[in-house]
């Protein structure tokens, strides 16, 4: 029997199968990592590798011009002038002359109030007026007339001729019949007041109140009917200034829109504007007489009636004077009258006594008295008390006819009615009559802190509005605020622009925007900005030369607006600078990344770059 041994081959064979399934599982272990280091590679040169947008260039020419700086706000179309028209007394509103959208002229009648009251107080006033000025007068040795002054003398003369007659106890049978003559009409006036009056004296009385009635009721209705027929006057004439007035301001504003398209108003258009405007102060002309004659009506509507009624109480007083007889005071009076007749008799009867002598000197002195105060001045004291008085009648006086001005509300300025607040009989304290002046307009700008320091007065402004978006309008800066308006820790500053009313269509409230040209520079060198490249703090441009590279010109810039830049010079060293009628070249690109604003810049070094028209790297 033999040993058996185990194979040596098997075992080989085996260990060697054992190791080649552990290297076919390392391999498939690392063919993964191997793939993810791949792909990690390959996105790590994607994003680190920068690509080149596609670019185009353009060209531009070096201009000469004009390049402005402005800075603009926004505000509110105003009219250069409003005024909130009150009247500057109480009363109540008569009549309202106008309405909206009328346009009128400086001085033109708006509105009145009820001026009876007024014109009473004028009335009064004049009186007090002319009674203070005969004081004075008076006062002066000025105030009598020659008649008095004539009447004085003549008492004098025969206070000295009784007097001598008192004196001598020369008495004629002339003067003894006249002593006796009134002592039989003293007598018969008592008599006839002891027996009361007549049955004519009775119906006289009567007749002469009937007749003061009938004069009464007769200036009523004759002073009324002229009053109202002025008043008609007025009106039609009111109506005719308001037709003419709106005649004159449909041929003003059509003339302002001929102009407006055409530059130039023809010969007949400037007549018949010429001729609306002299209709319309003839008009008002013709309103004013008319109201002139109106107030005179007034007056003497008034002034009749007060003396008829005057007529009529006197013509009553003196019925019931007939009626009621004769009062004991007429009695007494009529009882001394007959003593003093018969005293008279009785001295010219009898030699006079020293008394009477006393008597007759008292009456000379007396007439002399009254002659010197007629004629000479008065003392100081009584001449400065009646100056005074006229001072203050004087016065009350300007007063009263300023008030009956004033109860006339007229236009301070020629323009157009805007609101109108008041009717007829309302109150004169809340009647308010708006009017503005629209030949010319003003906007309120607001701007800031950091755009106020260039603005200046006399500075151009364009102005266009929201709504109108064709129109442009040159302004002028009229004033600038010099304190700063503050809302909510923002600080601004009013710029108010003024600008004629060219356009019909402008009014009033509407949205306007206005740039101000704060800086000019007339006759520069001007490339667009866009052709302007940056290099490490240095600006350059690129110039296009005929069969040759672009050359590289560093420049120095001044002003920038609207896309174009000012060329002040170039930088020191350049052998020659920009000049009107170079081309320049621009890189247009589709990317704004920095590294394509990078790329860009770099595309002209080296050698010039490529030629106009060429691509960036692919």
């Amino acid at each position: 029997m033999g040993v058996s041994s185990p194979p040596v081959e098997q075992r080989v064979v085996g260990r060697l199968g054992s190791r080649k399934a552990r290297r076919r599982f390392s391999l498939w272990l690392l063919l993964p990592l191997a793939l993810l280091l791949g792909a990690g590679f390959w996105l790590w040169r994607t994003l680190s590798t920068p690509t080149m947008p596609a670019a185009t260039i353009t060209t531009a020419t070096v201009t000469t011009g004009t390049l402005t700086l402005s800075v603009t706000g926004s505000g509110t179309v105003q009219p250069i002038q409003t005024r909130n028209l009150t009247f500057p007394l109480a009363g109540t509103v008569s009549e309202v002359l106008v309405q909206v959208g009328d346009t009128v002229v400086q001085g033109q009648p708006l509105a009145r109030l009820d001026t009876e009251d007024l014109q009473m107080a004028l009335l009064q006033a004049e009186a007090n007026l002319k009674s203070a000025q005969a004081q004075v007068a008076a006062a002066q040795g000025e105030g009598a007339t020659a008649n008095e002054v004539a009447q004085a003398q003549a008492q004098l003369a025969s206070a000295q001729a009784s007097y001598e007659k008192t004196r001598t106890g020369d008495v004629t049978a002339a003067e003894l019949a006249a002593a006796q003559a009134q002592v039989v009409s003293a007598q018969a006036q008592l008599d006839d007041l002891l027996d009361g009056a007549s049955a004519i004296d009775l119906a006289t009385a009567q007749s002469s109140v009937e007749q003061a009635r009938l004069s009464l009721e007769s200036q009523r209705v004759s002073l009324s009917a002229a009053k109202t027929k002025a008043e008609s006057a007025v009106t039609t004439a009111a109506n005719s200034l308001r037709d003419a007035q709106e005649s004159y301001s449909t041929i003003y504003w059509n003339n302002r829109e001929q102009e407006r398209a055409r530059g130039e108003l023809t010969q007949s258009a400037k007549d018949e504007e010429a001729a609306a405007l002299r209709a319309v102060e003839n008009a008002q002309e013709n309103l004013h007489q008319a109201e002139l004659a109106y107030t005179q009506a007034q007056q003497a509507e008034t002034i009749g009636i007060q003396q008829a009624e005057a007529n009529l109480s006197d013509a009553e007083q003196q019925l019931a004077d007939v009626q009621s007889g004769a009062t004991a005071s007429e009695i007494a009076s009529a009882r001394a009258s007959l003593a003093s007749a018969k005293s008279n008799l009785a001295n010219l009867q009898h030699p006079a006594s020293a008394q009477d002598l006393a008597m007759a000197r008292a009456s000379v002195e007396q007439a002399r008295l009254s002659l010197e105060n007629l004629t000479s001045p008065a003392s100081a004291s009584t001449l400065a008390s009646a100056e005074a008085s006229l001072a203050q009648s004087q016065v009350a006086y300007a007063q009263a006819k300023l008030d009956l001005e004033d109860a006339t509300l007229t236009a301070p300025f020629a323009g157009v009615v805007a609101e109108v607040d008041v009717d007829p009989g309302d109150d004169a304290a809340v009647a308010t009559i708006t009017l503005i002046d629209s030949s010319a307009f003003v906007i309120d700008l607001s701007l800031s802190e950091s755009d106020i320091g260039t603005v200046a007065v006399g500075q151009p402004v364009t102005l266009s509005f929201d709504a109108l978006s064709d129109l442009r309008i040159t302004g002028e800066v009229q004033s600038v605020a010099p304190l700063a308006t503050v809302t909510s820790n923002v600080a601004t500053y009013t710029v108010r622009v003024s600008f004629q009313a060219t356009d019909a269509a402008i009014r009033a409230g509407m949205s306007a925007t206005g740039a101000i040209q704060t800086v000019e520079h007339r006759d520069v060198l001007l490339v667009p900005t866009r052709a302007i490249q940056t290099r490490n703090e240095t600006k350059v441009v690129q110039v296009q030369q005929s069969g040759q590279p672009p050359r590289t010109v560093q420049v120095r810039t001044g002003l920038s607006s609207d896309g174009m830049t000012e060329i002040v010079g170039c930088a020191e060293g350049e052998a020659a600078c920009l000049q009107a009628g170079d081309t320049l070249l621009i890189v247009n690109t589709s990317s704004s990344s920095s590294s394509s604003t990078t790329r860009q810049s770099s595309l002209f070094d080296g050698m010039g770059g490529p030629p106009p028209g060429a691509g960036g790297r692919p």
